[in-house]
């Protein structure tokens, strides 16, 4: 997958439509596009006749696959998840690739050279091009810089994420770090109001968390009060039981069953 599919696969998610992929083969040479609204975000495909096989597909939210003129075309209903940009290598940032995944998210990960492929099979792009951040962000991305200690690119890898418009830019970094890394921020040209409006750091959710996997569990824990616009309380705090403990011990309700159900759809 290239840097300006998975951008475009951003932006489908987030304007919250329906979107298909279009693959045309011939030979070797593969041709990829995604279409939403009608429309080729790439703006690859043009052919009338597959622009309606992308709305059939559409409709009947099933892959149609047909031969045109010596092209094989794969028409495919796409199902639209949250999109998260890890930028490092270390255990933090292995944890968050492999949770992130495992939430159904679709993960890149960004790095300078020091990315092992290897680390992040789970993820749906790697690259070890730091400029290539720029070509990935846009605006509502999720991008999370986690290298434990900091690395010498992660302040280029912020102003990046920031200035291109990443909706939520997460740092891992102590207190003073991250106050260090405002401060680079500021100097660069960074106005103070746009980095209180996009960047979390240190980033996560105050759990506790000593391992690689619990600092993980924290941050994507944020970020999915971000995405749902959670309040970030105990849930018993949210929907306290004692409020209704009268109406129990009276008879009031007796049912215990609950009609809650987990979504399907991310």
């Amino acid at each position: 997958m290239s840097c300006e599919f998975f951008q475009a696969i951003t932006k489908a998610v987030n304007s919250g439509s329906k979107l298909v992929i279009i693959k045309i083969e011939k030979g070797s040479n593969v041709v990829t596009d995604i279409i939403l609204n009608g429309r080729p975000m790439l703006g690859l495909v043009k052919d009338p006749e597959i622009l309606r096989l992308a709305e059939e597909a559409l409709r009947s939210n099933m892959a149609i696959e047909e031969t045109m003129n010596e092209f094989k075309v794969r028409v495919e209903p796409f199902e639209a998840r949250p999109t998260v940009i890890i930028v490092g290598s270390g255990l933090v940032a292995k944890a968050l690739a492999r949770l992130a995944n495992y939430l159904g998210y679709y993960v890149a990960v960004v790095g300078n050279g020091d990315v092992n492929n290897n680390d992040f099979s789970m993820a749906t792009l790697i690259t070890n091009n730091l400029e290539d951040l720029g070509r990935l962000v846009t605006e509502g991305s999720i991008v999370l810089i986690a290298n434990e200690g900091g690395k010498p690119y992660d302040a280029d890898a912020l102003h990046i994420a920031i200035t291109r418009g990443a909706s939520f830019v997460g740092l891992l970094a102590s207190q003073k770090r991250g106050a260090v890394m405002i401060a680079e921020m500021i100097r660069r040209g960074v106005s103070l109001d746009t980095i209180k409006a996009r960047l979390h750091t240190p980033m996560g959710i105050d759990i506790g968390g000593k391992t690689a996997e619990e600092v993980a569990l924290s941050i994507m824990a944020e970020v999915v009060m971000e995405i749902r616009h959670g309040s970030g309380k105990r849930m018993m705090e949210v929907k306290d039981p004692y409020k209704l403990l009268n109406d129990a011990l009276e008879g009031k309700i007796t049912e215990q069953s609950c009609s809650w159900k987990p979504s399907t759809v991310i």
